[in-house]
């Protein structure tokens, strides 16, 4: 048995698409099972997904938008100085780029600031903006930011600057007094999409600014988009349907250095951004000044991109090479308070690097389920600084408020939050989040959950049925890629890939198409051949060597019957701690004993162990079957140890007795240490088969042994030979090899099965 890591849960919705519209708008089986269960059921919302149709919504109905064009445009026509105030992540570069290209277009006399993320924080600052006036800036845009910088903006306004905020973080109880504030969840307009990314409003911004923006700003705005974890729908999905277009067709300069660095040469798709070109612009203000990253996207010379992706490809790799060793460290002190009975983990520790805790605390939730704040601990100020991230059942700005009284400073949403607090609350912290969990879970599960589009069958895994599915993309946020659902899939092979076998690899179903299962190598040993598995997970086009095939991507699987696993092999190694708890090992009547959790065959085994191994060859099949008959829901492994295996001797025949005796009986005293082997030719048998004819002769009292010279005995009563308890026992352990050993596993599987279901 193989427990999921997730409770399932396969959305189901009561509204179908009719057949009607099923046919005209040519929809596949597939293709329907997972709109339907993505609740997007009528022509227009179908429409919009699989036709790609655009929507892009005027940008004049954006909040503030006209007031903005015009200061812009009269600060332009006066040549006053402006200055574009950023955010250091991706979606910040990618703004700030967008609006400063796009000031330079007009003319206009331009600067840029991103603020550093350790020594000034997120959003506007009093010092930057003071120095700003001091440099003769008369007018302030804000990219990604603002809309919480009540003060700073104040500042500014009294300094003679006038502010524009273009934003959409969500919006606080009050505005900031800026001279506009361009936002789409601004609560005076009706802007009819509240979700755009940073890059997204100042894309929206430009369009007014100047005719036809370069299609360069498309893809800014699909790697802000993307990176920014905002919603894959409507407008969005436009956005960044059209970057990837640009992206592909003909890649800007910054970003092909980018994936150069990379090695990557593939189809540019949200994955690559997600995954390659995203990290890496958010890697430089991580760890230290993100104006690299902004200087790298704004520069339109191939040995300047190429100079500076290189210096963002080190910050990457440096970014990789710190989370992986405080990862360590953390997961060996979250594990320390798992086990302590903790439902929420709080772990700080001094000199961790702040700008990388919000990762290791993602990978923290991901290993166990539960909230988890990662803290550094700054010894010589006295406080701790640091990141938290949660889990769907669980409000993290909703609990830290409920304990804002510890916290000096923190911001943030349902998932993730920032925080700072004096170091002798961290203790404190802990204690109370613990106790609030411990109310909450009275109520809640902390059950973790994956939600699943559709159960499928194997049929249904083709190049055609992937490729229609990809039609769908973009995928993203609230809009994911489909996870389906397989169940009883056969397993024909599972190995550890990787470095340190740290991946998993199977090979599925009639088929023998390929599943992938990321930092799951271990599994490995717990899905021999011919098992069956249920699984989920997400179909992708496997390509190699000009090669197309279908292959899973696994996000967990799992396993509610009795597993198999065949280990008989020399060349298979058992990688199981066999005095683990949860593991108990069953020898035969001639081994010894080294633990309580080592059994005979045919004994009660008093405890429920997940794993069995059968360690050594039974002697006889009954005390098999009394062994296997008491087993369920576990994992049953064949190692069946033996010094020697008689199988293929098999039992001497009948004549072979005969004539062995009618030859000792005629000659009356054999010797047979100098006349053995000449017996054994004569009788045209093996030594060793001799040699069991003799024991069991000897058993019967047919003949007297002394000291290596055999005698006849004539005087012995005629007895059958098969009432030998020797012979009885060889006739069983050959029926043991012959089952065990020697038969096809596959076979050897449906027995062992159909002993379990004699309980």
């Amino acid at each position: 048995m193989i427990k999921p890591k997730y409770k399932w849960n396969i959305n189901i919705n009561q509204n179908k698409i009719s057949e009607e519209l099923t046919q005209s708008l040519k929809l596949t089986p597939i293709i329907k099972k997972v709109l339907e269960s993505k609740q997007i059921t009528t022509e227009e919302e179908i429409k919009a997904i699989i036709s790609q149709s655009h929507i892009e919504h005027d940008p004049t109905l954006m909040s503030d938008m006209s007031k903005a064009v015009e200061r812009i445009n009269l600060a332009i026509d006066r040549k006053e100085r402006i200055l574009v105030y950023g955010d250091y992540d991706a979606d910040g570069v990618t703004s700030t780029t967008i609006m400063v290209q796009t000031l330079k277009q007009l003319g206009g006399e331009v600067g840029w600031y991103i603020p550093n993320r350790f020594s000034e924080g997120y959003g506007p600052n009093k010092a930057a903006f003071t120095n700003a006036a001091e440099e003769n800036v008369s007018l302030i845009i804000t990219v990604d930011n603002g809309i919480q910088g009540h003060e700073e903006i104040s500042l500014a306004q009294d300094l003679g600057i006038d502010v524009i905020v273009t934003d959409h973080h969500e919006i606080g109880e009050t505005l900031p007094n800026a001279y506009a504030i361009v936002h789409p969840m601004h609560p005076g307009y009706d802007y009819p999409f509240q979700y755009l990314c940073g890059a997204g409003v100042a894309y929206k911004l430009s369009q007014l600014l100047i005719d036809n923006p370069p299609s360069y700003f498309k893809a800014l705005v699909a790697i802000g988009t993307i990176a920014d974890l905002v919603s894959m729908t409507n407008e969005n999905r436009t956005l960044v349907s059209k970057g990837l277009q640009v992206l592909n067709e003909c890649c800007p300069i910054p970003i092909q250095a980018i994936l150069n660095q990379a090695g990557f040469k593939d189809e540019i798709t949200e994955e690559t951004i997600g995954f390659i070109i995203g990290p890496r612009l958010n890697a430089v203000g991580r760890l230290e000044d993100a104006s690299l990253a902004a200087e790298l996207l704004m520069t339109e010379e191939e040995e300047e991109a190429l100079f500076l992706a290189e210096q963002v490809e080190h910050f990457n790799s440096e970014r990789k090479d710190i989370v992986a060793s405080i990862s360590q460290e953390a997961e060996a002190i979250a594990q320390a308070q798992v086990d302590e009975g903790a439902l929420f983990l709080l772990i700080a520790q001094p000199n961790w690097h702040e700008g990388v805790l919000g990762i290791v605390a993602s990978r923290i939730v991901e290993t166990y389920h539960l909230p988890t704040i990662i803290l550094n601990i700054d010894e010589a100020n006295g406080y701790a600084k640091g990141s938290a991230r949660s889990i769907e059942q669980i409000s993290m700005f909703e609990i830290l408020n409920e304990h804002a009284e510890l916290i000096s400073k923190f911001g943030g949403h349902h998932m993730a939050a920032g925080m700072t607090l004096p170091v002798d609350n961290v203790n404190k912290l802990r204690l109370q989040l613990n106790q609030t969990m411990q109310m909450k879970v009275k109520q809640i599960s902390l059950e973790p959950r994956k939600n699943i589009e559709a159960e499928i069958d194997e049929s249904e895994i083709t190049l055609d049925n992937i490729k229609d599915i990809q039609r769908l993309r973009p995928f993203g946020t609230d809009f994911s890629a489909p996870c389906f659902k397989l169940t009883d899939i056969l397993v024909n092979s599972a190995k550890g890939i990787g470095q340190e076998k740290r991946h998993l690899k199977l090979v599925l179903g009639s088929n023998h198409f390929q599943g992938l299962f990321w930092q799951n190598g271990g599994l490995a040993s717990a899905l021999g051949e011919s098992q069956h598995i249920d699984l989920i997970g997400s179909l992708q086009i496997n390509e190699w060597n000009g090669h197309q095939s279908p292959q899973i991507i696994i996000n967990d699987l799992a396993s509610n019957k009795t597993q198999i696993l065949d280990y008989r092999s020399k060349n298979k190694s058992l990688n199981l701690v066999a005095d683990e708890p949860s593991v108990a090992n069953i020898i035969n009547e001639h081994e010894e004993k080294k633990n309580d959790r080592d059994y005979l065959y045919g004994e009660v085994i008093e405890n429920n162990y997940d794993k069995i191994i059968l360690k050594s060859l039974p002697h006889d099949i009954e005390n098999l079957k009394k062994t296997l008959n008491q087993l369920s829901n576990t994992q049953i492994y064949l190692v069946l140890e033996h010094q020697q295996s008689v199988y293929f001797d098999g039992l001497p025949k009948e004549k072979d007795f005969k004539n062995c005796y009618k030859a000792l009986y005629m000659k009356e005293t054999v010797n047979l240490e100098k006349e053995g082997m000449y017996l054994a030719q004569h009788l045209n048998i093996k030594p060793h088969t001799l040699k069991f004819i003799l024991r069991v002769f000897l058993e019967l009292d047919f003949i007297r042994s002394d000291k290596g010279t055999v005698h006849i005995n004539k005087n012995s009563v005629r007895k059958d030979i098969s009432s030998s308890t020797l012979y009885q026992a060889r006739k069983r352990r050959i029926e043991v090899e012959q089952l065990l050993l020697y038969e096809d596993f596959d076979k050897l599987k449906k027995w062992i099965e159909a002993e379990l279901k004699a309980t």
